[in-house]
């Protein structure tokens, strides 16, 4: 199964492995689906495929952190799962009532040589059991400190 990458156009290049054949489709109409797609070359060969829509890369990483969850007596610690430069997943290491729309401070160090510090509030995107996903609320300083990542 390949993954594709979507440009702000909605083109995707897809690919057949097996006879190479490239070809710019437009997915618009799959954007709000998160499902395998079934694809079938002109040569024959049919392939699962995945579409990313992100607009920016987004990095793996583990760190450890704590978060902070703002207007609520509630904080704990996390484990930073990827950020990418407008937003961070995470895993809260007990339970949480951390909600959709809530704000939340967090923190952590990076990995990288300076181990910069980063302590930022984010807007909460979704969340599903312990996992967490969310959005800088001052991304413009979130973009000058990606240059470390």
């Amino acid at each position: 199964m390949g993954k594709f990458y979507v440009d702000e156009n909605n083109q995707a290049r897809i690919n057949c492995h097996n006879c190479g054949l490239n070809k710019n489709l437009d997915v618009t109409k799959f954007k709000d689906t998160h499902k395998r797609l079934k694809a079938k070359c002109r040569c024959g060969e049919v392939f699962r495929l995945t579409l990313d829509f992100r607009r920016h890369y987004r990095k793996n990483v583990r760190l450890a952190g704590e978060y902070f969850v703002q207007g609520k007596n509630e904080k704990g610690e996390v484990l930073i799962e990827d950020i990418s430069m407008t937003g961070v997943r995470f895993a809260t290491l007990k339970p949480h009532n951390i909600f959709k729309d809530d704000t939340v401070e967090l923190k952590f160090t990076l990995d990288n040589p300076m181990r910069t510090k980063v302590q930022e509030l984010v807007k909460i995107i979704r969340t599903i059991d312990r996992n967490v996903g969310a959005q800088y609320i001052n991304q413009s300083r979130m973009q000058r400190i990606w240059f470390f990542v």
